[in-house]
Parts: C-alpha cells; sequence; structure tokens
C-alpha cells in the first residue's frame, strides 16, 4: 500500500535543499520534467514572470510538493518506488506542470518527494487548489499506481497512466530527453542552416515548436519538452552557433562529482533488491569512469581538477547566457513597435475626430491595444537603451547576438585549452618515464 498528503511548499530551495542530501537519495533516483534540479529555482521563476506579466501582476513563488509513501511490507527497491512516484506526478499534474521527482531511502519506509509549480507553463493558469483535486484526485491517481503494479489499495481504479516498460526506461535513462540530446547532436553535425536542422528533426518525427524556448514533441507522449532542460548546449542560440561552428565541442557533464554507493550501510543488510540495485550503480559507475579516463589519458587527481575547472566555468557562463538570451528575447518581441505605430497614424487621426470616440475605441479595440503596447515597448526601448528607430533596435540585437556568441564560444575554447594542456603534460611525462626506462 501507498498514501499520499500535499502541501505548500514555503521556500522551494530549502525544500530541494533538503530532499537532494546525500545521505537520503543519488541522482539515479531524480528525474525532473521541464525544469533541472540544479537550476529549478530560475525555472520555476521563468513561468512565474511569464505569469506576472500576462496578468500584469506581482506574484511570488508559489510550489506545492507531495510526499508519497510505501509499506516496507511491499519490498520494493529504491528504482521501483521512483518509478511509481514518477508515474504519479506524470498522471496526476497531466504534463502541465514543472516538477522534479526524489526518491528517499534513508528510512525503512521508501518515500517520493514530487515537488512541482503551482502554475502551468504553457496556459499560465493556477493549480486547482480544492479538495476534490487535492485530496480526492490525488488519492485516487496513486490508487491506480498502486494497482497497476500489485500493490495494495483502498479505492480500486484502472489505470490509464504510462505503462509500466515506459517507467523502467525513464529510471534507467534510456528516456526521450536522452535520445533527443543524441538525435539533437547529429542533426546539428549534418545541418547547414537552423532552417535545415529543423526539417531534420522533423524528419525524424520530432516536431517542433518555436517560441520563447525550443521544443520537440515526444512521438510516444505527444507533449512537448523544452531542449533549455537538456542545459545551456541546446538552448536555440547555442544550436544555431553549433551549426555554424561545426569545431565546436560542447563541454559535458562531469562524473567525478557521482556518489559512490557505500553498502556497508544498516539499510542494505536486509535488503536485496536494494543491495542489487547498489551493486549495478557501483559498477556501471567505474565502467563510465575508466572509459574516461582512458580516453582522456590522465589520472583520476588530473581529470577531477579539470572537471571542477570546468563545472565552476559552466555555471557562471550559463547565468551569463540565460540572462543574455531572454534580453535578446524580449527585444526580439519588440521589433515591430515602431513599424505598428506608424501605421497607426491614420487610426489616431480618426479617433480625434470621431463625434464617439468611447464607441469608436470599443469599434477598434485590438488596433488600440497594438497602439498601446507598441507605445509602451518604443518608451522602455527609449528609456533603458536610448533606442529611437527600428534600425537602432536591429543594430543592438544584431552586437547582443554577437557578443552571446563570441561568451559561448570561449567556453568551449577554454575548456578545450585546459583539457589539451592537462593532456599534453601527462603524455609529456609517460613519454620521458619511457625514454628514461630505456
Amino acid at each position: 500500500m501507498s498514501i499520499v498528503k500535499i502541501q505548500k511548499v514555503r521556500s522551494l530551495r530549502a525544500a530541494v535543499k533538503y530532499s537532494m542530501q546525500d545521505y537520503k537519495t543519488n541522482e539515479d533516483l531524480v528525474t525532473t520534467y521541464e525544469c533541472d534540479v540544479d537550476t529549478i529555482e530560475r525555472d520555476f521563476k521563468s513561468v512565474l514572470y511569464d505569469y506576472n506579466e500576462k496578468r500584469n501582476s506581482n506574484k511570488d513563488m508559489s510550489a506545492r510538493m507531495i510526499i508519497q509513501s510505501f509499506d516496507s511490507n511491499d519490498n520494493l527497491t529504491p528504482e521501483q518506488a521512483h518509478q511509481y512516484g514518477v508515474e504519479l506526478a506524470e498522471n496526476y499534474l497531466k504534463g502541465k506542470h514543472q516538477f522534479v521527482v526524489i526518491t528517499h531511502t534513508e528510512t525503512e519506509n521508501l518515500h517520493n518527494h514530487i515537488i512541482f509549480n503551482s502554475i502551468e507553463f504553457e496556459t499560465l493558469k493556477m493549480f486547482d487548489s480544492k479538495r476534490q483535486h487535492t485530496i480526492n484526485d490525488l488519492r485516487k491517481e496513486n490508487d491506480r499506481v498502486s494497482e497497476n503494479h500489485g500493490l495494495t489499495i483502498i479505492e480500486s481504479g484502472r489505470n490509464k497512466g504510462l505503462t509500466f516498460n515506459e517507467y523502467v526506461a525513464r529510471a534507467k535513462k534510456k528516456s526521450f530527453k536522452g535520445k533527443l540530446e543524441e538525435i539533437i547532436d547529429n542533426n546539428i553535425l549534418k545541418a547547414n542552416s537552423f532552417d535545415d536542422f529543423i526539417e531534420l528533426m522533423g524528419k525524424q518525427g520530432y516536431e517542433s515548436k518555436i517560441g520563447k524556448y525550443l521544443s520537440f514533441k515526444n512521438p510516444k507522449s505527444n507533449k512537448f519538452m523544452r531542449t533549455k532542460t537538456l542545459g545551456l548546449n541546446y538552448l536555440e542560440s547555442s544550436i544555431k552557433y553549433r551549426i555554424e561552428n561545426k569545431d565546436f565541442v560542447p563541454i559535458k557533464q562531469s562524473i567525478i562529482d557521482k556518489q559512490w554507493i557505500d553498502k556497508s550501510q544498516d539499510k542494505f543488510k536486509n535488503n536485496r533488491g536494494l543491495l542489487k540495485w547498489a551493486t549495478k550503480q557501483n559498477i556501471n559507475y567505474l565502467n563510465e569512469l575508466s572509459s574516461k579516463l582512458y580516453k582522456e589519458n590522465m589520472t583520476l587527481g588530473e581529470l577531477n581538477e579539470v572537471e571542477i575547472k570546468a563545472e565552476n566555468l559552466i555555471e557562471n557562463f550559463e547565468k551569463q547566457l540565460i540572462a543574455l538570451d531572454d534580453e535578446i528575447f524580449k527585444l526580439e518581441k519588440m521589433k515591430d513597435c515602431f513599424s505598428i505605430y506608424k501605421s497607426s497614424y491614420s487610426l489616431i487621426q480618426a479617433y480625434k475626430s470621431s463625434d464617439d470616440k468611447s464607441q469608436f475605441k470599443k469599434d477598434n479595440y485590438y488596433q488600440f491595444k497594438e497602439y498601446d503596447t507598441a507605445k509602451r515597448n518604443m518608451d522602455f526601448l527609449k528609456k533603458y537603451y536610448e533606442i529611437n528607430d527600428e534600425s537602432n533596435l536591429h543594430y543592438k540585437l544584431s552586437l547582443m547576438t554577437k557578443d552571446r556568441n563570441l561568451l559561448y564560444g570561449s567556453l568551449g575554447m577554454e575548456s578545450g585549452k585546459e583539457i589539451d594542456l592537462e593532456r599534453q603534460e601527462h603524455v609529456g611525462k609517460t613519454n620521458t618515464q619511457k625514454e628514461q626506462e630505456r
């Protein structure tokens, strides 16, 4: 049997920090949707910004957490508990909310913390907090998950969510997210332009959606996923840069910080499933680390030093790149303000000469709305950028895009230099030692 409860999150940062403690979980028991656990505050705030902008409001961050607990008598493995948590989040939130599922293994009863954004990222609607939804509907969805996996339930019902095999695949990271990253990498190498890239993705069954963030549809679930969840190398602007600069080598995530699982802990002694799972994770980690060391021709200490530098570098550059991308997107939305304002001249003249100005405004509501938005954007551009016409705006955007590409390009260049220098020093020492031995 599993039971669920839901509560408000007072501090998103504190909730994630608590849930991600090393002794409670590990990265293989963390799954995200439309966000990243390391940048979850920024990802949630991005939707909040759109919500406040649309409603002209000043609402603060709003998030909730579902706690799903399992009976120890069910003898579940951490992987199974995690799969069931992902399934509950998928079914209950219906792909409308950003969320993270974190499985805790430090207690006798395995349990999931499902933290989600209260605002829907597509429609910008607020989560339904009525009792019917937060108690009755939530319990029904959890009962469906339990029944589907042979657990005792309070209320029966047929499971209409994703299949068990789909969740097994997700837990093993053989997911849509992993496949999409590989397909994007391959098509970047083939494409001569961003339009070519989009066409190649479409031919392989990945429908695209281009807005503030580039998204691709999962052919199986028919749900779109933003490429920004794959990391800074998969932002639309980064993809464009990589297409134009085929020799650029993106930095991949470090493996040094992966945790070795200590199987001498008490929780492994009487749980064969848990022990088997931990053994498999350690073997996979050793294989990955060994392959990395062989490929880079480095010692573990040298690799650790290089990847710490790269990690700090990426974190700093990512903040700058995201800020630039957001600013460029905002200015791109204002590109037509000058032409709209100019074309509205006849409308304003007609309004001034109208006998019934109130009725005239009602009859031309959308034209006046466009005019007002254009005027507001022009005032913003003049105040903060000293831009007074369309040509200056285009010039500013071209400069910002150039700065963004130089920044992104320097990230790959600097990281490549660091790795090459370390490798050359190591290879040099090895050759000298061989000569001395001769």
